[in-house]
């Protein structure tokens, strides 16, 4: 029509389809699936431990870690945004020990609130991916805390998580844990578990069994990827064994970085002021280069995805990126 050109148009919002959004989301689902299989340009990045930066927090002396979800989404939000501007692609809720079972207290009756604004705080910085993080550490998982964890899980994929993580403190537990997760949760699904040396013979999980048969169970499971919660001063001798397991199970590795048994705290170095701060700082560098060191292994032994705990997982994300990111560069 003559004149449309220079006609100024009402603007007109457009409301998304709810089915659009779903779609997207399962697409989001999809493509973390693609990362942590190994078709993906270089390790993913996961957002590591919040209990320690919790725990540094004025007043926060008593106060369980699963209450800051529901009482302080903003700093939750914050601490998601500090991985996040580290380089962290996917952020992991705050839910360890979230699941009704593990909860004490008034807490218990508000379990599913817990978990659910632990993903609404989890997407608030834009990340990538969310995964969501169902543990059992430290207790045996008995019939009534299978069943609690399922019920977490099953919380978290309504609240709109990506992906899951399964981290618990033995592979029996492991594999009982992803069998009960895979009834409520068809999408990426990751169990982590620790190993340590076990005499001559190399790493070992807590209870006894070798990479190989450890790996192999948890991908008859369906565990999507297999994780390995290390000790950065086992990298360098643990990294081509566990690599070779995972990929002879079918399945790509995924690891928790934990530091060394010993390893002094960064702000525990017993000096105060400038003292304390030099000691921090040295002490800070000197761990960068072991994360770092650590990391040029991983990466080439193939590792998909990286995670950090420990007393300091926030600058430990920040060192894995970086070395990352020079190793791109290269």
């Amino acid at each position: 029509m003559p004149g449309d050109a220079e006609r100024a148009w009402p603007s007109c919002p457009v409301w998304p389809d709810p089915a659009d959004a779903e779609d997207s989301e399962l697409l989001k689902s999809a493509e973390l699936g693609r990362a942590l299989t190994g078709r993906a340009a270089r390790p993913l990045v996961l957002s590591g431990d919040m209990g320690p930066l919790l725990r540094r927090q004025p007043f926060s002396d008593g106060v369980p870690e699963a209450e800051w979800n529901i009482d302080d989404d903003a700093l939750m939000g914050q601490l998601h945004a500090l991985y996040r501007a580290a380089g962290a692609e996917c952020a992991l809720t705050h839910t360890a020990g979230c699941a009704s079972v593990q909860l004490e207290g008034d807490l218990r009756e508000v379990a599913d609130q817990v978990n659910e604004q632990a993903v609404r705080e989890a997407r608030s910085c834009g990340p990538r991916f969310v995964m969501g993080l169902v543990a059992q550490r430290g207790t045996a998982l008995d019939g009534e805390a299978l069943d609690s964890l399922m019920l977490q899980a099953a919380t978290l994929k309504e609240a709109g998580v990506h992906g899951m993580m399964a981290w618990t403190d033995d592979l029996a537990s492991a594999c009982a844990l992803v069998r009960g997760v895979k009834k409520v949760w068809g999408g990426p699904l990751v169990a982590t578990v620790p190993f340590a040396a076990a005499s001559d013979v190399g790493p070992a999980t807590p209870d006894g069994q070798a990479p190989d048969e450890a790996f192999a169970a948890l991908a008859a499971e369906g565990a999507h990827a297999v994780g390995a919660e290390l000790r950065t001063g086992d990298v360098e001798s643990f990294s081509p064994a566990l690599s070779r397991a995972a990929e002879k199970s079918g399945r790509s590795l995924v690891v928790r970085l934990v530091p060394d048994a010993g390893e002094p705290p960064a702000d525990a170095a017993g000096l105060t002021g400038l003292s304390a701060g030099v000691a921090r700082d040295a002490g800070g560098v000197a761990r960068d280069r072991v994360v770092g060191a650590a990391v040029r292994t991983l990466a080439a032994d193939g590792v998909r995805a990286v995670w950090c705990g420990g007393d300091r997982p926030l600058a430990d994300t920040a060192a894995v990126v970086a070395q990352l990111d020079a190793l791109a560069v290269r």
